[in-house]
């Protein structure tokens, strides 16, 4: 990584997996701490680290997260993408295009995530909709929430730049839509720390107790939470998230292959490739049958076909297509509670 030594780079790599909720997190690492902290704000100022912070699981914050599809013609693409962006429940909005012979079908062109209070999502995505609607006609928008999540979170490696991922997809989380029970009730107190930690936290030796002081909370008292929060998967980790563009991973693409037979066995056995960083079941529609997806990253185009190619020789999986991400609308962090 041009720039930064192998050292800084190990300690970026480890940052992204994450520090432990206690007093001083930075104390275990690879540089001493005042290193280890200067090195961070040097990234976040330099655009490699996009923020420092907490990583939720949205559905345990009450949350309902949807991937989105949208067939619009190419004339009105940026109009659409603009409207979608617009949106404040939208986190991520790509133009993504099949690469490869085509087969005669036409793909939806603009992909986007929504993610709302599940109470407030189907208003958000309608409103969406009409507004799309002033602009586009007709408005073919297709809803693929996830079936099953086998793996999310990623991790890359600076000195490689291949991937470092510390969270392999072995176990088939059901996520369906309407199953709210697994969120938990939070206090008012509870949703001022999370909107704290869902951005960029203060970057200094005793993070925490910065926060702590933004919330009205003890030190202990947010590491106890953050603690309890962990071990029940509402956080994921506190860790750095990087730019992948910045990082030198410009060419990401989501894949997807239509599944005939155990779509959970081959689900899993895509989520153990290392160079996943995302992969879900999804519903299949019309002129789309494809039901498992996964993302990948590499730095440059024909790696990422090869890796696409090898993956799914490796997984023994056939018809597959991949959509490169062609360009970036919108992509930023969830703000839970706003």
């Amino acid at each position: 990584m041009i720039g930064y030594t192998e050292r800084e780079c190990d300690v970026l790599t480890a940052l992204q997996r994450g520090v432990e909720p206690v007093a001083r997190p930075f104390q275990t690492m690879a540089l001493p701490e005042a290193a280890v902290v200067d090195l961070l704000r040097r990234a976040l100022s330099e655009g490699l680290v996009r923020r420092f912070g907490g990583i939720f699981d949205a559905r345990r914050l009450g949350y309902r997260s949807v991937l989105c599809a949208l067939d619009v013609a190419p004339d009105r693409l940026d109009t659409a993408a603009a409207v979608v962006c617009a949106s404040d429940g939208v986190t991520h909005c790509y133009e993504r295009r099949p690469v490869g012979e085509m087969d005669g079908a036409a793909y939806p062109g603009l992909w986007f995530t929504m993610a709302q209070l599940q109470d407030d999502f189907d208003r958000s995505l309608a409103q969406v909709r009409s507004v799309l609607g002033d602009h586009i006609s007709p408005v073919c928008l297709i809803e693929l929430p996830a079936v099953r999540r086998f793996k999310i979170d990623v991790v890359f490696d600076l000195r490689t730049r291949d991937r470092d991922e510390l969270f392999p997809g072995a176990v088939a989380v059901s996520v369906a839509a309407d199953k709210t029970e697994d969120a938990i009730v939070f206090t008012e107190q509870d949703r001022a720390l999370v909107r704290c930690l869902d951005q960029q936290i203060p970057v200094v030796d005793r993070p925490f107790l910065a926060v702590a002081g933004q919330v009205g909370m003890s030190e202990d008292a947010v590491l106890a939470t953050l603690a309890r929060w962990r071990d029940a998967g509402v956080l994921r980790r506190v860790a750095a998230v990087l730019h992948h563009r910045e990082a030198g991973f410009k060419a990401n693409a989501m894949c997807v292959w239509p599944v005939q037979g155990d779509v959970i066995a081959a689900g899993r056995q895509l989520a153990d490739c290392r160079e996943v960083t995302h992969c879900y079941q999804r519903p299949r529609f019309d002129g789309f049958a494809f039901d498992l997806y996964a993302m990948i990253h590499t730095p440059s185009w024909p790696q990422t076909q090869t890796l696409f190619d090898a993956i799914a020789s490796e997984c023994g999986l056939c018809g597959g297509r991949m959509f490169a991400s062609v360009r970036e609308f919108k992509k930023s962090s969830m703000r839970y509670f706003a």
